[in-house]
């Protein structure tokens, strides 16, 4: 199919340039009959007309580079980008720049139609600034400013939106394309969402130590007419209590995987909690608003804390009553819980390593988890990597977390790979396990491969007693950090 759209643009290119040929050629001897300011509109419209055949021609081809781009479109950016940034909206924004020769990341290589990347590089802020230099009216000269800088800010994604909102999508219908983080290329975002209260968990208490202590509970659905991305929540501390109870706040979905990371409470109380996150059309998914407590008592014995939604962070329309307002734990500093450290485990050699594109099986990183407590087994339930190297999604597949010679498959996630563990590890009293992540390296050459734990909170622990989560702390002198950079060779 492309090889017959090329050549046919070739043909009707040709065409054109031929009849310009003409018609400049013909100017002399008709100008008794056109006056020169008829013909030359004439050959200015047909100059403008092969321009367009050009530019879509470029398209076609990658503008000279390795292979087609298929339009990203219909596509909403919800946040800022800049050098740096990286991430499926990177991507998504690649892909809508090298849809115009003008705009282009690159013509040829990493960043080319075809070949784009999720990291926001110099070639990324290039095409951005090309982008608001030409739609300047819209872009720069409402907030003062009369050159393209290359920060993808609210003027850029606003325009780029309204583009990209209504233009039709090049993907197959159902073709789910990785990393734009939408239920299918081809529909449109949908207009409403719907909250509303889940049950609720009950008044308990909330020991030192515990992780993702449960406290509200919510529910949203998406209309009927789209999918809905929601792209945080607003969370409040209300009831008798301090802030400092808590460590932080998270995020769980549907099945209490972790979304996004754990955020500390301002001096307002609040914090955003959550990341992008796309509901199709007409579902329902429930999510919970759960606190880290600290492991280090600050005086509060006894408070009685809540932590209450205040508003759901969309571009969509919500209906629904706020504030949601669910547990009120009291915060207890005497009960002991289990506890469990992490250490860079054994097998990791913390080495750079030259490996060829096609390995499989490769080892990335590897943690060792030790269960410390005098008190009672703990139960790992899930374990999330992030993938913090230049290498894409794409460029590896078979990703798993293997422990005790089990295989887990890990769900991709942007660059969070995220492994449940069935029905959960248990490491008995004074004992460890070593969890290894690994997979096939299909793609990416000369770029890095690099798995770390980032925070604590990424290793989803509960103790085999009490119930609470435990939240694992760092061994002094080690770091759940993966196994540094593995290059990535063709």
């Amino acid at each position: 199919m492309s090889i017959t759209k090329n050549s046919t643009a070739l043909k009707i290119a040709a065409a054109f340039i031929g009849l310009a040929m003409a018609f400049s050629v013909l100017a002399p001897s008709t100008a008794s009959a056109q006056t020169v300011d008829e013909l030359t509109a004439q050959i200015n419209s047909l100059l403008a007309t092969i321009a367009s055949l050009q530019a879509q021609l470029a398209g076609m081809t990658g503008g000279g580079g390795g292979g087609s781009s298929a339009s990203v479109c219909p596509f909403a950016w919800t946040q800022d980008l800049t050098t740096g940034s990286q991430g499926p909206d990177v991507m998504a924004l690649q892909r809508f720049l090298n849809s115009n020769p003008a705009t282009q990341v690159a013509a040829s290589g990493v960043g080319s139609a075809g070949n784009e990347t999720d990291y926001f590089g110099g070639l990324t802020a290039s095409a951005v600034a090309s982008f608001q230099d030409l739609y300047a009216a819209q872009v720069l000269t409402p907030v003062g400013l009369t050159s393209g800088t290359g920060y993808f800010g609210p003027s850029t994604r606003a325009h780029m939106n309204s583009l990209c909102t209504t233009a039709p999508a090049d993907d197959t219908a159902g073709d789910d394309t990785a990393g734009d983080d939408t239920a299918d290329d081809t529909v449109a975002p949908g207009s409403g969402v719907t909250l509303g209260s889940a049950p609720q968990p009950a008044n308990s208490i909330a020991p030192l130590g515990a992780s993702r202590v449960p406290f509200t509970a919510f529910t949203l659905t998406a209309g009927s007419d789209g999918p809905v991305t929601i792209n945080n929540v607003t969370v409040e501390r209300t009831g008798f209590a301090d802030n400092d109870n808590f460590a932080g706040i998270v995020l769980l979905g549907p099945d209490m995987e972790l979304i996004g990371d754990s955020k500390t409470l301002n001096s307002n109380n609040q914090a955003k909690v959550g990341k992008k996150y796309v509901i199709p059309a007409g579902e329902t998914h429930t999510f919970t608003i759960a606190g880290n407590r600290p492991s280090a008592a600050p005086g509060n014995d006894g408070q009685v804390a809540s932590l209450s939604l205040v508003a759901v962070n969309t571009s969509a329309t919500v209906s629904g009553s706020l504030p949601i307002t669910g547990a009120s734990h009291v915060m207890n500093e005497t009960l002991t819980i289990g506890a469990a450290e992490v250490a860079v485990g054994p097998s990791d050699q913390d080495s750079n390593q030259t490996e060829e594109v096609g390995v499989t099986n490769e080892l990335f990183a590897a943690v060792r988890i030790t269960n410390t407590s005098s008190e009672e087994d703990i139960r790992v339930r899930s374990i999330r990597w992030q993938q913090t190297g230049s290498a894409s999604d794409t460029d590896l597949e078979n990703v798993r977390t293997i422990v005790d010679g089990v295989e887990y498959p890990a769900v991709v996630d942007g660059d969070f790979y995220r492994s449940t563990l069935g029905s959960g590890v248990v490491i008995a009293e004074g004992f460890n396990k070593e969890f290894l992540v690994r997979g096939d390296v299909v793609g990416g050459s000369g770029r890095t491969v690099q798995f770390d734990i980032e925070e604590n909170t990424d290793i989803y622990v509960t103790g085999e007693t009490y119930g609470f989560g435990v939240n694992p702390t760092e061994v002094e002198g080690g770091t759940p950090n993966g196994a540094g950079s593995q290059t990535t060779a063709s």
